[in-house]
């Protein structure tokens, strides 16, 4: 076997930890932490999260806002609270080296050791324990916990009369956490809480050897059990009302070989024994060769009274007679066809899923089919308001996507009481919502860049806002998005982003500006605090995150919302981010952050308590040496004056001459306040490892032309680098490029007019845009014409309009011009950019004699995934620039390469003697 990759590099540096250098080394990628998973309880009392690393690290920590003590559970994770924060329940892991013991010892995963359940009492401090848990949930209203076990071994336990697993089911513990008291069910596939109301659904296969399904209905405060159907049969798609007082799920009590189309859709009501069947293959609202579909949830619209679900024509089936040497495995392109094959072949999963939506009235028992066409949209929302829906049909616009992107939409009202549908609005571009209130449709359209609303009643159409709302940034040949929305206050204000304020628009009145952050170049938006909230008071307080661009220095403002009163909580030099708040509570907790400064989380009431860090993530940081970031700023080839990310060493002195890595993909200057932990990243340098190496790391801003990607980026790169080598600190001859997919096609194309850098690293390029415009991104199936018109390419123009700008563009063609080392990273399974793509560079380098070398992680996408393999790109990119930046020896796997009969024990990693 291969040994590991890191042993070398790790060897070779030791000497300078000892030594007290404070240098950075591979093994720093394994041991820094980072933090998952935060949450704070209902009324504040407590915060838990988790301390996370590449060596398998998951420390829950439980931290007491009163007492203010952490507790730390190693091996833990998927903490929850209860509702009256009595409880803590988590789920405590398997350590992961005895896992790996186990596995190299050639153990079956259905043997390997299980997580167990630990149930917390808060308040007496007592922790119970729970083996052999497969997964939990629990109940929002009651503190009452379901427990599924993994399966039992029937050789190990005599009290199993059939086999557990998948098909059977298995144990289902149903604990009341204020009395303690357990009951259990056997053979559980499948269980559910509802919302709210502490009901439970359950599916069982039967207590005995035998076959005989139950759905039962569980209540946490009678504790009892209700059986709802006991009859053979596949249950599924249970679904609840809000407060648990239906239930509704799709049954097929068909038991024959051919049981296709006999789903049935059941629904209880609270006070009712039994659930009823109340839509099957035999209702007569379905039309001949429909039937009821199992792939579509059922939905309650409490607001309107509608149980919605699924139906769908029957398709028929395979010739199951036929043998392999008899079929015929053949794919038909057809140029009428809306989607091409490879994006149908990607949503083939979907397609055989798909079903169209029927109502069912809770009052009346009335049935109404609402969609039924093909690649039909529909938008449901269980707090939907008012007597209509609407749905958008792209069938007639599906070719657009090829080449633009993006497809239209006719949209069609339905009417839930008569199951009409009136078709309202042609050839639509953005996506159509409805108003909480459900009497407006609304949508963004991108060509003329305004918001429009229409009334549903009268089918009137309003201009709510026009040219204000759209991105300002948008440098591609293509039509702006939006800013951005917030959602509907309850009366009837729409709130929005421009590309630095909040707005109300109204379909009744003209546009109102709620901050005025434009004229001092600051940015605000709203920080959704409440993932339920769906209307908002008009007489609310907002919490909005500000970001000013002139120095990227950021925080938290309260805005009154009728009064429009701004009140600064929290700002300063950083980048405040991920707050979370107690439901009940004025309790925060959040984490700042800038390039020194880890985003450790932060315990905050905002002005009754004095802000406190509460994790201490990465205390290790002090002892290694790591560096600063700035803006630098310099004057383009137009005049304009632009932005870059400078990165320096510490203990910088501007006397001597550093080594340079110039590292770009579009515009990152938004970016001078992140934090960058040294990681071992899938596509691009570690800034905080190359400057603790003693390199200086820059990021220029590009701005582009259409037409013209490739000159754009030589230009913002060449007089951005000319303006930093004025500083006197850079080493003009120890100075490298690195960029991925977009940014490694620019570095690409520049290598083709300028030989002044030493060496390069361009992930996944495209080098040749005539072949790569023809062609398909394979994880998505879509051609990738629209790229090279309309995106991120801005060509502008089709192949055969402009075929100049798709050749000039093209590095393959000027390759001859190289004089530069060139690493490439280019994964055969590669879905945004043809691997061919990597190849057609790799193979004229070496035609023509250039140094060049390309690295293919088998089986991995777009980058390198798995964290052996990100850990092992990480140290030869790191050996490649020290090779010709660093005046490092060569490793072999540059020098002499290593062949394919030794790569599964060599990985050419040592370094050759000079």
């Amino acid at each position: 076997m291969k040994k590991l990759v890191l042993l070398t590099i790790i060897t070779l540096f030791v000497s300078n930890l000892v030594s007290g250098q404070k240098k950075m080394t591979p093994e720093v990628y394994k041991i820094w932490n980072r933090i998952a998973d935060k949450q704070i309880s209902d009324n504040g009392n407590w915060v838990t999260y988790r301390l996370t690393n590449e060596s398998d690290r998951s420390d829950l920590n439980i931290y007491n806002t009163q007492s203010r003590k952490t507790d730390t559970y190693p091996n833990s994770k998927g903490a929850e609270f209860t509702k009256s924060e009595s409880h803590l329940v988590f789920l405590k892991k398997v350590h992961p080296d005895t896992i790996k013991s186990l596995k190299r010892k050639k153990v079956k995963k259905k043997n390997l050791p299980k997580d167990t359940l630990y149930i917390m009492d808060l308040n007496a401090n007592e922790i119970s324990k729970v083996k052999n848990v497969q997964s939990y949930k629990l109940a929002e209203d009651n503190e009452v916990l379901a427990i599924k076990l993994v399966a039992g071994n029937m050789k190990k336990d005599s009290t199993l009369v059939k086999k557990e697993g998948k098909r059977n089911g298995t144990k289902l513990l149903i604990r009341n956490l204020k009395t303690r008291k357990s009951k259990a069910i056997g053979y559980v596939t499948k269980y559910d809480w509802a919302e709210k109301g502490g009901k439970m659904v359950i599916h069982t296969t039967g207590q005995d050897s035998t076959k005989a399904d139950k759905v039962l209905l569980y209540d946490a405060k009678s504790d009892k059990l209700l059986t709802l159907i006991d009859q053979i049969g596949a249950y599924s798609q249970f679904s609840f009302d809000r407060q648990g007082k239906k239930l509704a799920f799709i049954a097929n009590r068909d038991t024959s070989k051919e049981s296709r189309g006999k789903e049935e859709l059941f629904l209880w009501r609270e006070g009712k024994r039994r659930a009823q069947s109340i839509a099957s293959s035999e209702s007569t609202f379905l039309r001949e060769g429909w039937a009821l579909s199992e792939h579509r949830k059922p939905l309650f619209m409490e607001n309107q009274g509608k149980l919605v679900f699924g139906t769908a024509p029957l398709k028929s089936q395979p010739d199951s007679t036929l043998l392999d040497e008899e079929k015929v495995d053949l794919q038909i392109w057809n140029y009428k066809d809306g989607k091409i094959q490879t994006r149908q072949d990607v949503d083939l999963k979907q397609a055989k899923k798909a079903s169209y939506v029927a109502s069912y009235d809770l009052n009346n028992g009335r049935i109404y089919q609402i969609t039924d066409g093909s690649n039909e949209n529909i938008r449901l929302d269980k707090k939907q308001k008012g007597k209509f829906l609407v749905t958008a049909d792209n069938r007639a616009y599906a070719k657009y996507a090829t080449w633009k992107g993006h497809d239209y939409r006719d949209i069609y009202k339905v009417n839930l009481e008569s199951g009409i549908k009136t078709k309202i609005a042609d050839k639509i571009e953005g996506n159509v919502r409805l108003t909480p209130k459900g009497d407006y449709m609304y949508w963004y359209e991108r060509a003329d860049t305004s918001w429009y609303a229409t009334d549903m009643n009268t089918g009137a159409k309003t201009v709510m806002s026009k040219g204000k709302f759209f991105d300002e940034l948008n440098d591609r040949p293509t039509h702006p998005s939006s800013s951005g929305r917030v959602g509907w206050t309850e009366d009837d204000n729409f709130i929005v982003y421009d590309h630095y304020d909040i707005w109300s628009l109204s379909p009744k009145k003209e546009p109102q500006r709620l901050t005025n952050g434009r004229k001092d170049n600051i940015r605000y938006r709203l920080v959704r605090l409440d993932n339920d909230w769906t209307i908002l008071p008009r007489d609310t307080t907002l919490l909005l995150s500000y970001t000013d661009y002139d120095d990227m220095s950021s925080g938290y403002v309260h805005m009154d919302l009728a009064s429009g009163n701004l009140k600064t909580l929290v700002s300063g030099p950083f980048r405040y981010n991920s707050i979370i708040k107690a439901k009940r509570a004025n309790k925060f907790v959040y984490s700042k952050e800038n390039f020194e400064v880890f985003p450790d989380l932060i315990y905050d009431e905002f002005g009754s308590y004095e802000p406190k860090t509460i994790s201490h993530a990465n205390p290790q940081q002090k002892d290694y040496d790591w560096g600063t970031m700035e803006l630098f700023h310099w004057t383009d080839k137009e005049g304009q004056q632009r932005k870059a990310l400078l990165a320096k060493p510490d203990n910088f002195d501007p006397e001597k001459k550093y080594p340079l890595l110039v590292n770009f993909y579009e515009k990152s200057s938004q970016r001078l306040n992140s934090h960058r932990a040294p990681q071992a990243h899938r596509s691009t340098i570690n800034y905080t490892y190359y400057t603790n190496r003693g390199y200086v790391v820059f990021n220029p801003d590009i701005y582009y032309r259409d037409g013209y990607p490739g000159e754009s980026c030589m230009d913002a790169v060449m007089t951005s680098t000319d303006a930093l080598i004025e500083e006197g600190f850079i080493d003009t001859d120890r100075m490298g490029l690195q960029g991925h997919s977009w940014g490694g096609y620019q570095i690409a194309y520049m290598l083709t007019k300028t030989n002044r850098f030493a060496c390069a690293e361009a992930g996944a390029p495209v080098v040749n845009m005539v072949s790569a415009y023809g062609g398909i991104r394979w994880g998505s199936g879509r051609s990738r014409m629209f790229q090279y018109e309309r995106t991120q390419s801005r060509l502008g123009h089709t192949l055969w309009e402009r075929p100049d700008l798709y050749l000039e563009n093209s590095p393959i063609f000027d390759i001859d011009k190289v004089e530069t080392p060139v690493l490439i990273l280019h994964n055969d399974e590669d879905g945004a950019v043809p691997w061919y793509q990597g190849i057609e560079y790799f193979i004229g380098l070496r035609r023509l004699d250039k140094p060049a070398w390309m690295l293919n992680y088998r089986g991995e996408p777009h980058w390198p995934v798995k964290r052996q393999n990100r850990m092992d790109f990480n140290v030869r990119m790191e050996q490649f620039f020290d090779h010709y930046l660093m005046g490092a020896p060569i490793p072999q796997w540059m020098e002499k390469g290593v062949p394919a009969v030794d790569q599964e024990i060599v990985d050419g990693l040592e370094l050759l003697e000079k």
